[in-house]
């Protein structure tokens, strides 16, 4: 098996993570800036930028100049959040392509792509197969196939486009490159990171770069054209290094790493959103980020946490003092809303999660202008859509969502769901519970089974909602006569003389529920004390006309019709 490796390398990364998450700036010359004032200054440029002469280093002030001109250009602060989402997003690409990953930098993967022929074909479909992966991302990449990882990872820094080096080839590919590729990559083909701080990093990059340009060395050519061992002795093993990187000899092992199981989108927005119009635009932008990582990883969404941040109030700003306000430590707290999707089954379209998340927030405003959006999914296996061909019709899940969060926002979200019975011997208790759905194949509908030989049929009770108030009149404390209090043309025949009875009955339970402002507020957790009674009514003639159950409420003493007997 021939040794194979690619490297993805995206040019300008500070820029591509914002022009990926505003694609309307990648006509625009877009410039990243970066410090606390008055220390601001361009840390990057897009190829736009450097044809109107701007520079990296420069200050705001200088920057801003160009930003009045007929072509101007647009100033960005450097955003860590979109950094790191489009490096995670190239992270899932790269690893739905083979699962020998290197996380070299945030702008450059490494990618062991031995064995893979088979799959992809020749190391040229390879490459553009990759590169039309990159693509879907929205990221400008430059792709480069060589023999070692060193030789791919200067190719791709140096070349644009999708670039392909046979095995043997290195040397004579490389050696137009400037030395400065080469040294901005000597930490990563060393396989470590620089522990020293970026300034002198750079200091002893220049110093080298200033001693093998003296020596007429000026591209990877001439580098590897050096004497050896005169280049060892003044320049120590890191000469030899470089030399043999130079030759396109370099050869190492991959630090693999693993896929990154957190999928989040955040956007932190240059001016406060006050409504849900503009707000929707924004969400709609991440979503979209979002469902494309999940795709690529052949995952779903089965959870959406939003996370808003809230520009500080007047009324939500506390007093500082003059201490706390000289203490560099003190920062002003940030007011967040939080929000939770739970979805009934893993899903993957940006339609409906907008939709969802614009009723939610519909029922719940946030009460403040917004700076700041994260969206986070918990992702699951996506579920498998095939049906029997003779199975029952009914709604998917993604329109029933919508359809029950509709509901919520009209009837209140404690009126929609499913109803699940309390493990109580209260009776009637019942509480709403999230709709969920089963899983694939499930018979949701039971039923009991009859038996074949009955004597008698079941009687049915009919409950009465609400129960009607009854007054009643008792003999040697048995109720023998009952009328209904309230006038209800539908409990007419609640009335009359009592010629059966059987009771009582006692039932009680929640006695530990004994707040009587508790009670009030959470109606069916409060204590009940009840007596049972099964009476059947007689009209005037004596006759039989009806059975029903009633009950007193012993903490009240009110008695109630419960159910009748069908």
């Amino acid at each position: 098996m021939k040794p194979l490796f690619a490297c993805i390398y995206i040019p300008d990364f500070p820029v591509e993570a914002i022009v990926r998450t505003e694609p309307l700036l990648r006509k625009q010359a877009v410039a990243v800036l970066e410090g606390k004032p008055p220390l601001v200054r361009v840390v990057a440029l897009n190829e736009k930028a450097r044809l109107l002469g701007m520079r990296v280093g420069m200050t705001k002030l200088q920057a801003t100049v160009f930003t009045q001109k007929r072509s101007s250009a647009v100033l960005h602060q450097r955003s860590p959040e979109h950094e790191k989402s489009a490096h995670s997003l190239l992270l899932d690409v790269s690893h739905a392509f083979t699962p020998r990953v290197e996380d070299s930098a945030s702008d450059t993967l490494l990618l062991d792509l031995a064995g893979l022929e088979r799959l992809y074909g020749a190391p040229v479909k390879m490459a553009r197969a990759l590169a039309t992966r990159e693509r879907s991302t929205g990221l400008m990449a430059n792709i480069a196939l060589a023999a070692n990882p060193d030789a791919a990872m200067h190719a791709a820094r140096g070349f644009s486009g999708v670039t392909v080096i046979p095995a043997g080839k290195e040397a004579r590919r490389l050696g137009v490159l400037p030395l400065r590729i080469l040294l901005d990559t000597l930490d990563a083909s060393l396989g470590k990171t620089s522990t020293a701080g970026e300034r002198e990093r750079e200091k002893r990059l220049e110093q080298m770069l200033d001693t093998l340009e003296s020596w007429g060395a000026r591209d990877f050519h001439a580098l590897a054209l050096l004497p050896s061992q005169a280049l060892a002795s003044r320049l120590g093993e890191a000469g030899t290094h470089l030399q043999r990187l130079a030759r396109g000899a370099g050869m190492r092992t991959l630090a693999l790493c693993e896929p990154p199981p957190h999928f989040e989108e955040a956007m932190e927005l240059e001016s406060p959103v006050e409504t849900l119009e503009p707000l929707t635009f924004i969400l709609n932008r991440l979503l979209e980020q979002l469902c494309a990582r999940l795709e690529v990883r052949a995952l779903a969404a089965l959870e959406l946490h939003l996370r808003l941040q809230l520009e500080p109030r007047v009324t939500d700003e506390e007093t500082i003092t003059v201490q706390e306000l000289c203490n560099s430590s003190h920062s002003v707290r940030q007011k967040t809303l939080e929000r939770t999707l739970r979805l009934p089954v893993p899903m993957r379209d940006t339609k409906v999660f907008l939709k969802l998340l614009q009723l939610e927030l519909a029922a719940h405003p946030p009460g403040a202008p917004i700076t700041k959006v994260w969206i986070l999914a918990k992702p699951a296996a996506p579920r498998s859509a095939q049906r029997g061909l003779f199975l029952s019709i009914f709604p998917e899940a993604e329109k029933l969502e919508i359809t029950l969060a509709r509901i919520a926002g009209i009837v209140g979200k404690q009126r929609v769901g499913m109803v699940h019975l309390r493990d109580s011997y209260r009776q009637d208790s019942f509480e709403m519970a999230r709709f969920v759905a089963g899983p694939e194949g499930s018979n949701p509908t039971k039923y009991l089974p009859v038996p074949e030989t009955e004597k008698a049929p079941p009687l049915a009770l009919r409950v009465f909602r609400p129960a009607p108030q009854l007054r009643i009149r008792l003999s040697e404390g048995r109720p023998v006569h009952l009328t209904v209090m309230a006038k209800n043309p539908d409990r007419a025949v609640l009335q009359g003389q009592i010629c059966w009875s059987a009771g009582p009955w006692r039932s009680s339970g929640d006695w530990w529920m004994k707040n009587e402002e508790e009670s009030n507020t959470q109606k069916s957790r409060c204590p009940f004390d009840r007596e049972e009674w099964d009476v059947a009514l007689a009209n005037g003639n004596g006759m039989e006309v009806g059975l029903y159950r009633i009950y007193r409420d012993l903490a009240s003493g009110h008695w109630f019709a419960d159910a009748s007997y069908d």
